[in-house]
């Protein structure tokens, strides 16, 4: 009896196929090229299509968001000559009311982009007195520095805007431009641009993103797994393959409960169809794989499970110290830094100096605990009711 050669014929796309080789437009290639402007590590778009694209690195960036500038403001008395005359004036120009809109809305937009990208631009503007009266948000993926270190510069649509780096207290000139105050996160790669903490759980990113891509093509198939044709004793015809690959492309594709009947000739020739199971997991370890990811990228953000709603494990003491030490290692000294530029930016340009800009921080609980702190110091003689009052941004009583 002669043997005929069973063939394996794979159906799907061949990696052969021709594809374009053309080039995305980007205008920033010829600016990196003649050294006029500083190329970022990372691409930046692609940084910020990771937020969009990984559930768990968007809600580790909107709870350090949410909590380092998204809680609003107060204006802290820091001097007992400060009046209300230069609170009216401090608080116009946060709140927009001269123009710009409010610096705690257009910092909710520059953080947002300094937790994605790793920079962040404030475009701030001056009146014809060169006196500051607006504050705006400069999408990040479309500014790059300038190689001097004195310019910013922003594409869109082929279009070039070019900005100067904010000075204190504003620098005469004619030029025209703008200035931008750069916030980043610091990295050891690059003086010029910083870099997310998303960076570090690049690999948990793709992973979870390959493993969510399996998944979707998995129920696509109506649950159908990758499936190899065996067919023993014969040899399908070309004809027949045809319709296998047909049927397989599109009638399984978003259609269940259909049904592939081979006609073969011969009483010998036996078609099989086996599942393709080697690399493939259960359940419990593909969720388990998942899960890993995630927690992998929250260690990069150092955002505790309970701000993004995981509470697997969760009980009141363990979330009641994760929050703890996220506001004390991760929201304050943030906080801090961007206080201090704020607050630089108000006594050197406006002459505020008996006021300061302080962001909100604190729950109920802890303003409890703040309150007893202050009376223990207060019945030892540490603070006096005027320092208390202060941290609270009142007036002092001796004034009253």
């Amino acid at each position: 009896m002669s043997t005929v050669l069973a063939k394996a014929r794979v159906v799907g796309t061949d990696p052969s196929d021709g594809k374009t080789q053309q080039l995305p437009e980007a205008p920033w290639p010829a600016l990196y090229a003649d050294g006029s402007i500083a190329e970022p590590p990372y691409d930046l778009e692609g940084l910020a299509a990771l937020y969009e694209s990984n559930a768990t690195n968007k809600a580790c960036i909107d709870a350090k968001v949410s909590n380092i500038v998204g809680l609003g403001y107060r204006m802290v008395r820091v001097s007992a000559a400060s009046d209300e005359e230069e609170l009216a004036r401090v608080e116009a120009l946060l709140s927009g009311a001269d123009a710009g809109a409010p610096l705690t809305e257009s910092l909710k937009a520059v953080w947002l982009d300094v937790e994605t990208v790793g920079n962040g631009y404030l475009e701030i503007t001056r009146n014809a007195q060169r006196q500051v009266d607006g504050f705006y948000h400069v999408p990040a993926t479309t500014v790059r520095i300038a190689t001097d270190r004195r310019r910013y510069v922003q594409i869109r649509s082929g279009k070039q805007q070019w900005f100067r780096v904010y000075c204190p207290g504003g620098r005469p000139t004619d030029d025209g431009l703008n200035e931008i105050l750069h916030f980043k996160k610091h990295t050891p790669l690059s003086t010029y641009y910083g870099v997310p903490d998303v960076v570090a759980a690049m690999s948990a990113a793709a992973g979870d993103r390959a493993a969510r891509d399996y998944n979707i093509d998995f129920f696509e198939h109506n649950a159908v797994p990758r499936m190899a044709i065996i067919v023993e004793g014969g040899q399908l015809s070309d004809d027949l393959v045809r319709q296998v690959q047909q049927f397989m492309e599109s009638e399984i594709r978003g259609k269940g409960h259909k049904t592939l009947l081979l006609d073969v000739p011969g009483n010998d020739v036996k078609v099989r169809v086996e599942p393709l199971t080697i690399g493939t997991q259960d359940d419990a370890a593909f969720l388990g794989y998942r899960r890993a990811n995630r927690d992998e990228i929250m260690m990069a953000h150092r955002v505790p499970p309970s701000k993004i709603t995981v509470v697997e494990n969760a009980n009141l003491a363990n979330s009641t110290d994760q929050d703890k030490t996220f506001r004390e290692q991760v929201v304050r000294p943030q906080q801090r830094a961007i206080e201090y530029r704020i607050n630089k930016l108000l006594r050197r340009d406006l002459g505020v100096s008996g006021w300061e800009f302080r962001f909100r921080e604190m729950d109920l609980g802890e303003e409890r605990q703040q309150a007893e702190i202050a009376q223990i110091y207060g019945d030892l003689g540490v603070w006096d009711v005027d320092e208390i009052r202060a941290q609270l941004g009142l007036a002092p009583v001796k004034a009253e």
